[in-house]
C-alpha cells in the first residue's frame, strides 16, 4: 500500500512522525507543502486538513501528529 506523508519546514510533529517511519522502516513519499503549493491546495480541497502532518494511506487518512503509530 502506498503511504504519502504531507510535511512543512519547521514541524516538530511531522519531523516526529517522519522519524517513527524510517525507524519501523515504512516505505513512504514525502511531500513538503511549504515548497509544493500545489500539494498545498491538494490537503485542503481533498483531506479538509488545515495543519500537517498528513498521512495518507490508501483510504485512511489521518491529520496531525497523534503520538506513536501502532
Amino acid at each position: 500500500m502506498k503511504i504519502t506523508v504531507f510535511i512543512k519546514d519547521g514541524c516538530p510533529y511531522c519531523t516526529k512522525l517522519i522519524d517513527e517511519l524510517r525507524t519501523k522502516g515504512v516505505d513512504f513519499q514525502e511531500i513538503n507543502i511549504s515548497h509544493n503549493r500545489q500539494a498545498l491546495k491538494e490537503i485542503k480541497s481533498k483531506y479538509n486538513a488545515t495543519r500537517v502532518p498528513v498521512l495518507v494511506e490508501g483510504d485512511k487518512v489521518t491529520v496531525g501528529y497523534l503520538g506513536k503509530l501502532g
